[in-house]
C-alpha cells in the first residue's frame, strides 16, 4: 500500500525531489556568484542584526514541494540582492499552523517571515499578529485573492503559492462513449452513469477525495458553483450553510459518488497518490482535483493518458474553481521586519514568479505568469491553468474552519454513506458552524 500522503501535501506536490529537513531547520546560504544552495545547521537569530552580522531571515513554511518552492524563491532574490542566509524551519500542513499561532501567542522573536495558508489569515488578522507590509504590488493577481491579503485597508499579507480546486475531464474517454465536455451537473451525472455502464471496470465516470477531504477537495466548490457560499463573502466569517444551495451541493456530491457512477475506491482511496495513479493510468473520467494532483498528467513517464486530460471550471449556476492559496507575512515580533518586507516584495514579484514556476514549479497568484510565451511553450496545461485562475473564488474564509474540517468532513460522508439526509446535514453543519462562530466571538 501507497504510504499515507495528507491532502494538502499532495496538493502541491509537482515534479522534482523533495528535499530532506534536518532536525530544527536548515540554513539556504546562497552566494550571488553560485545558484548551489549550501546547507548548515545553524540556531535561530533572535537578536536584531548590526551591519557587521551577515543579513540573516528566518521562515516559518511547509516542508515537501513548498520547500521547494521557497528554496527557488530563495534563489532569486539572492541573485537580485546582497547574499542572505536563510534559516528555512519546514512542517507539515497542521504543524505549521499550530507551531505560528504558538510562536505568536507567546510573542516569538524566532521568526521573521511566516507562510500562511488562506484559512489562517484572519486570525492572523484579529489578534494584531501581523506587521503591515505597506505599498505592494498586486498586478496580475485575481481580486478575491489580492483582498484576502487585506485588512482595515491595509496589506499585511501577500499571496505567492496560487492553488486551485477544479474538474478535469479525460476527453479520450468522453469520445468513446460519444459525449462532449458538461456544461451543467446534470451533464456530468449523466456521462458518469454513461461511463460506469460502458466502460467498467477499465474506467469510471468520476471521482474525488472523499474519504479525508470531501468538504475542502469536493462539496465547497461545488457549492460555489450553485451560487452559494460557506461563509458570507461580505465578512469572511458568517455561516451560510442553511440554504437550498448548501443541500442541493450534498446531493450533487453523494450522487457523484454513487457506485453506478463512480470509480469503486472513491470513498476509500487509501491515499491521495492512490487516486492520483488512477486519474494517470485512465481509470477516471471526471473528478476534483487540486493542480499538484494532475502534475504528471502529460509526463509520459508516469502518465498514460499524455495529452487526454483537460482542465474546466466546476460547472453550475457560476463557473468557478476554489482557490488555496499561500501567503508571504511577516509577524509582529520579527527583529528584521524590512529586510523580511524586502524579500517579500523580490520573492512575488512577476519575475520571481516566473522563475520559480519554471524551476520548481510553483503555481504562480500572478496569473499574468500563465500568459507568459515562454510558459505556454513549455506546457499545453498552462492556458488552462490561466482561465481556471480567472474563475477563481475563496470559500474557506473563517478561522474556525480548521477547527471543524474533520467533523465536517464526517457529516458529509454520512449523507454520501446514505447514513443522513442532506437536509439534516446541511442544518448540522450550519449549527456547528455558528457555535464554534460565537465562541470564538466572530459573531
Amino acid at each position: 500500500m501507497a504510504q499515507k500522503i495528507t491532502r494538502r501535501q499532495m496538493l502541491y506536490l509537482a515534479a522534482g525531489g523533495v528535499a530532506a529537513l534536518a532536525a530544527g531547520g536548515i540554513i539556504y546560504a546562497w552566494q550571488q556568484t553560485s545558484s548551489t544552495a549550501t546547507q548548515t545547521a545553524t540556531q535561530t537569530q533572535t537578536a536584531p542584526q548590526t551591519a557587521n552580522q551577515p543579513r540573516r531571515l528566518s521562515i516559518l513554511a511547509r516542508s515537501a514541494y513548498h520547500q521547494e518552492i521557497n528554496k527557488a524563491l530563495m534563489d532569486y532574490y539572492n541573485s537580485k540582492r546582497p547574499p542572505v542566509e536563510f534559516n528555512y524551519i519546514g512542517k507539515g500542513y497542521s504543524d505549521t499552523y499550530q507551531v505560528a499561532v504558538l510562536a505568536m501567542r507567546n510573542r516569538s522573536t524566532d521568526y521573521d517571515v511566516m507562510y500562511l495558508d488562506e484559512p489562517w489569515l484572519y486570525e492572523f488578522y484579529v489578534n494584531g499578529w501581523l506587521e503591515p507590509l505597506g505599498d505592494v504590488d498586486m498586478s496580475g493577481v485575481l481580486q478575491g485573492t489580492a483582498d484576502l491579503g487585506r485588512y482595515k485597508g491595509a496589506v499585511y499579507a501577500m499571496p505567492i503559492t496560487g492553488n486551485f480546486n477544479f474538474m478535469f475531464y479525460n476527453k479520450e474517454i468522453l469520445d468513446k462513449v460519444g459525449e462532449s465536455p458538461p456544461k451543467s451537473w446534470d451533464d456530468v451525472l449523466r456521462i458518469a452513469e454513461t461511463v460506469n455502464q460502458r466502460l467498467a471496470p477499465k474506467s469510471y465516470g468520476w471521482s474525488g477525495n472523499y474519504p479525508d477531504g470531501v468538504v475542502s477537495d469536493v462539496y465547497v466548490t461545488v457549492l460555489l458553483s450553485l451560487g452559494g457560499y460557506m461563509f458570507d463573502p461580505k465578512d469572511r466569517v458568517t455561516p451560510m450553510l442553511d440554504t437550498p444551495e448548501a443541500v442541493e451541493a450534498l446531493k450533487i456530491v453523494r450522487d457523484l459518488a454513487s457506485p453506478k457512477r463512480a470509480h469503486p475506491k472513491t470513498t476509500s482511496w487509501s491515499s491521495l497518490t492512490e487516486y492520483s495513479d488512477a486519474i494517470l493510468n485512465g481509470e477516471v473520467a471526471m473528478g476534483a482535483v487540486w493542480n499538484g494532483w494532475v502534475k504528471d498528467v502529460d509526463n509520459p513517464n508516469r502518465s498514460k493518458v499524455v495529452g487526454q486530460i483537460y482542465f474546466m471550471p466546476m460547472p453550475g449556476k457560476r463557473r468557478v474553481s476554489q482557490t488555496g492559496v499561500w501567503y508571504y507575512t511577516v509577524p509582529v515580533y520579527s527583529r528584521n521586519k524590512e529586510l523580511a518586507k524586502d524579500y517579500i516584495k523580490v520573492a512575488t514579484s512577476y519575475e520571481a514568479q516566473k522563475y520559480a514556476h519554471l524551476n520548481a514549479g510553483l503555481p504562480p497568484t500572478r496569473i499574468n505568469v500563465y500568459e507568459d510565451p515562454e510558459v505556454q511553450q513549455k506546457s499545453r496545461l498552462a492556458k488552462m491553468f490561466a482561465e481556471l485562475a480567472k474563475v477563481g473564488m475563496p470559500a474557506r474564509t473563517s478561522p474556525i474552519y480548521m477547527k471543524l474540517e474533520s467533523d465536517l468532513t464526517s457529516t458529509v460522508n454520512k449523507v454520501v454513506l446514505g447514513q443522513l439526509t442532506p437536509e439534516a446535514a446541511a442544518a448540522q453543519m450550519q449549527k456547528l458552524l455558528m457555535e464554534e462562530s460565537k465562541k470564538a466571538g466572530l459573531l
